[in-house]
């Protein structure tokens, strides 16, 4: 591609970013934006979608964004619970973790640990 190409093709995405942001901002739909600005919408749309595309392809990919695997520990479970009268309650948007008086520390740490990989 030659470097008029190149320039027009540049100009072109930069009119098209502009009239994306000055839609986007504006109190209107899509379909009566364009209409308003004699645009066809699927014109719109095509150009949103390269624009996208573009962006998507100039990011580096995160290693946090991948999937991560589930980790799971290992809690021994007591034959006879101590009290029904939780110390400590941790509530979390599905469920709630009670920590009972005379609990081992080792159980107390590997559930902290568990909802630290969740959360």
């Amino acid at each position: 591609m030659d470097q008029i190409t190149k320039v027009k093709k540049r100009l072109k995405q930069e009119q098209w970013k502009a009239l994306i942001k000055e839609c986007q901002s504006s109190k209107m739909t899509v379909s009566s934006w364009c209409k308003a600005n004699g645009i066809c919408e699927q014109t719109y749309y095509r150009n949103l979608k390269r624009l996208r595309e573009q962006l998507c392809a100039t990011l580096p990919i995160s290693s946090e964004s991948l999937e991560k695997p589930a980790i799971f520990k290992k809690i021994d479970i007591m034959s006879s619970l101590p009290s029904t009268n939780a110390k400590i309650i941790v509530h979390l948007s599905n469920a709630t973790v009670e920590i009972c008086e005379g609990t081992c520390q080792q159980t107390i740490q590997a559930v902290l640990s568990a909802l630290n990989s969740i959360c």
